[in-house]
């Protein structure tokens, strides 16, 4: 079964995912697009600061992959 969030936003975790567990089930790894849905939730803020240090040479955890529970509520 496909996430049909994908008809609409290629984000791998996106802010209208139709899956009621999307924030403890889907996967997102740094460097992947970030769903642009507006207005930004915190899990999106967070990754775009990941993918920002990213660019910048300051994040270094390539392999680790983050639900939006893990962006909402970790430090990263």
């Amino acid at each position: 079964m496909g996430n049909k969030h994908y008809l609409s936003c290629e984000a791998p975790i996106c802010a209208g995912d139709p899956n009621p567990n999307y924030k403890k089930e889907v996967l997102w790894y740094p460097g992947e697009k970030i769903c642009q849905k507006t207005p930004y939730q915190k899990f999106q803020k967070k990754q775009i600061d990941i993918n920002y240090w990213l660019k910048q040479g300051k994040f270094k955890n390539l392999e680790k992959y983050y639900t939006v529970n893990d962006l909402e509520t970790k430090l990263i």
